[in-house]
This record gives C-alpha cells, sequence and structure tokens, in this order.
C-alpha cells in the first residue's frame, strides 16, 4: 500500500495535531488505542503530549489506550526503554491502567515471556473475537527502511503472532520486542515518520510503485488511513 505523502516542515507537530484531531472525533466513552513510537522522533512526540494534552478532554483520556510498537529488552529503569518519559511526560492526564509497556527484563524472565504477556493484554480488548482496531499508529522509519523492530531481511517480517521477539537485532541492543505486520495493520489512521537526508532512500522506497517488504519493511505497513511524513 502506497501512502499519501505529506511534505511538512514540522512532522512531530502534525502527528500531535492528528492525533488530537482523531481522538476528539468521536465519543468520549468510545476507547481509542493509540500505538506509540521510539527513536528520536518518538521521544519529540512523547514530550510534546504535554503540550498538546489539554486539547484533549480528560473523560476521553480515560478511555485513551497507550501502546508501543516495539520495545528495547532492558531493565524497566533504563532510560533505553522508548516509555521511559511517558508517565512525567502526561503528568495529570496519565492513567497508569491505560498505559501498556512491554514487560522488562527485570520483571520477565525472556524476551518470549515478555512478547507473550503483552499478547495476551492485546486479547484482552478483542471483542466478538475481533482484534482491537488501533485508532492511530505511529511509526518511524529507519534509514534501512525498518519499522518498530521489523528489520530487512528477517524472519519477523513474516510472523503472524500479535507480538514477537526479536535477536540480534541489526541496531542495539540486540534483545527487543515488536508487534507484527498483523498488529499494527489493523489501523484507522497510520503515519510513518520518514524525513530528513538519512531517509531519503526509504521514503522514495516507499512511495515507489515497485520493491519488496523484504528489502524496506515499511513498505508492509497498510491502514485505512496512511500518510508517510517527510
Amino acid at each position: 500500500m502506497i501512502p499519501t505523502l505529506i511534505d511538512s516542515p514540522d512532522p512531530v507537530r502534525l502527528v500531535l495535531e492528528t492525533l488530537v484531531d482523531k481522538l476528539n472525533s468521536t465519543r468520549a466513552a468510545v476507547p481509542h488505542h493509540v500505538v506509540l513510537t521510539g527513536g528520536t522522533h518518538g521521544m519529540e512526540i512523547t514530550r510534546g503530549l504535554a503540550q498538546v494534552a489539554a486539547a484533549v478532554p480528560s473523560e476521553i483520556w480515560a478511555h485513551t489506550h497507550l501502546w508501543w510498537g516495539d520495545e528495547r529488552f532492558v531493565e524497566s529503569t533504563s532510560r533505553d526503554r522508548n516509555d521511559f518519559e511517558i508517565k512525567d511526560v502526561l503528568g495529570n492526564y496519565f492513567i497508569e491502567a491505560n498505559v501498556h509497556r512491554f514487560p522488562a527484563a527485570d520483571l520477565v524472565s525472556t524476551v518470549y515471556r515478555s512478547a507473550d504477556i503483552y499478547s495476551q493484554e492485546m486479547r484482552n480488548f478483542e471483542t466478538d473475537g475481533m482484534p482491537l482496531k488501533f485508532t492511530v499508529v505511529i511509526l518511524g522509519v529507519g534509514p534501512d527502511g525498518h519499522v518498530a523492530s521489523l528489520f530487512p531481511g528477517r524472519p519477523e517480517l513474516n510472523s503472524t503472532e500479535i507480538a514477537l521477539p526479536v535477536f540480534n537485532s541489526p541496531k542495539p541492543p540486540p534483545t527487543r520486542v515488536t508487534l507484527s505486520f498483523t498488529t499494527l495493520n489493523n489501523s484507522h489512521c497510520t503515519l510513518l515518520l520518514a524525513g530528513g537526508a538519512i531517509k531519503k532512500d526509504a521514503l522514495e522506497s516507499i512511495m515507489s510503485s515497485q520493491g519488496t517488504v523484504n528489502a524496506t519493511p515499511a513498505r508492509g505497513i497498510s491502514a485505512a488511513e496512511l500518510y508517510a511524513l517527510a
């Protein structure tokens, strides 16, 4: 699926505005599920939530669940974790029960266990046997075209599990846990952050009518609304 390309001078701001718009577009009692990303842009988005949180009524935040597309399998206190700053950022809008973290290396025995627990947590939100559908999925795109911890040429690209472990990652740390394409693609709106000169080749591959998911994993992402932010 080729996304709609949006050339934005401030993609982080655009992501935050889109998130606010999507959350405010439905009734307060309707559950929302949002997937956040890591990396440089991911940290900027996490911090930016503090600036836009007040634009979303508290009753909507009360029904908004936060997830992550992937996580580094490190200790819960590690600053390398994608979820490290979320509690401080959201402040009064933070609802612990609605923040779904991948279990950390100091809390579970193996990365397999972390993936299994996260998968079961998502199953708890199934409705009539149908998996939860994300309101918004935010994914950073790496220079090699990877999204979450789905890297080029890796067996994880073919997984149909909800979440799965990743070993010997080409990007440190080597042990990670990630959502699969099957899970990530169950989304109303997905935003791919692919801006900057270092990601130029990846963006061109995403926007091309030719190419493979094996070479550029971001090509495997689909959604009802799919945007690439350059």
